[in-house]
Order: structure tokens, then sequence, then C-alpha cells
């Protein structure tokens, strides 16, 4: 791959990534990145693909960042949440692997990428597992990113709505009045 096309993909990477970040989009730096170099690429054909060697750097990168997060007390915290997480991984993973099953059989979807688009989990996760199985990592960093967006949009839209004590919403027309002056009655005589 030519050292310029590389060039060109990082930066443009990093500029996607850190500006995702600093509008504080939850896992912007890898959907920015993603975003960025996918509309780079669609956008500049010619361009080449990252090598295999540059993908392995990045998953030992991205497993040293998740492993130094791990010390003593996430571990320990495990035992007393352990039966709760395990129903809920069983819920998530039936539902994610029912829904693969529909999408492949409703779309021309291979059943593996399905199943990486759909499994819960982050997108640079999923694409860097995906990878070992020869899957359509575009599409599920694609599905990924929409799910996220998506899930992003409507906890906002709920935690705003619903639970967020009224009158402190920013678009909340009723805290920007001023508040009305009670009239004083009279004691009668």
């Amino acid at each position: 791959m030519p050292l310029v096309d590389i060039t060109v993909t990082l930066a443009v990477g990093l500029l996607g990534g850190t500006v995702a970040h600093r509008c504080k989009l939850p896992g912007g730096t890898i959907i920015g990145a993603i975003v960025a170099v996918a509309v780079l690429h669609v956008s500049m054909p010619g361009l080449e693909p990252l090598g295999p060697a540059f993908r392995t750097a990045a998953q030992i990168a991205i497993g040293c960042s998740i492993g130094v997060t791990l010390t003593r007390s996430p571990l320990r915290a495990v035992r007393t949440v352990l039966l709760p997480a395990l129903l809920v991984i069983a819920v998530l993973l039936a539902t994610s692997i029912g829904s693969a099953f529909a999408m492949a059989e409703l779309t021309d979807l291979p059943l593996v990428t399905a199943l990486f688009a759909l499994a819960p989990g982050g997108a640079s996760d999923m694409a860097a597992a995906a990878l070992q199985l020869d899957a359509d990592v575009g599409a599920i960093a694609a599905i990924h990113v929409v799910r996220q967006v998506g899930v992003f949009v409507l906890l906002v839209a709920a935690f705003t709505r619903y639970l967020t004590p009224k009158g402190t919403h920013d678009h909340d027309s009723r805290s920007h009045r001023r508040p009305r002056r009670l009239r004083q009655r009279t004691p009668p005589d």
C-alpha cells in the first residue's frame, strides 16, 4: 500500500475520531473515524485499504487499552452481579442470534456477517472479531454505527423527555418565562 494512501487514511480517521470525540458522541472516537474514512474511501475509490498488519496492530492496541482498565475492583464486583449479568447476556444473545437469522434470510448478508453485525458490543470489538472469520467488516461496522447513533438519539430523547426534572430543559419555554406575580388577597373584614 502506498505511503500516501496510509497517511491520508490515518489523517482523515484521526480527524473524524477527534471531531466526534469532542462532540461527546458515545463511542465517538471509533464512530467518527469509521464514518470519516468510509466517506473518504467512497469518494476516492482509488485509495487502497489498510493491510492486515495494520489491522493486527490495531487489535493489539485495542486489547492493551482494554486490558489496562481491568483491576481487582471490577473483577470482585463480577461476583455480585454474575447471575443477573448471565441472564442479560443470554437474552441479548438469543435476541441478536434470532435477528441475525432473520436478517440473513431477508437480505443478501451472509449469516456470519449478520451475527457480528447484530451482536451486542461495540463496532470496533465486533469488527475486530469478525476479521478472523472473513466476515464483511464494512457491513458490520456500518450496522453498528447506525445502531449506536440510533440508540444514542433515542436515549437522549427519552432522558430529556421523561427523566429530566420539569423546567430544566433548555428548550422548555417555561424555564425562560418570568415568574407570575401572585395577587395578594385582602383578608375579609
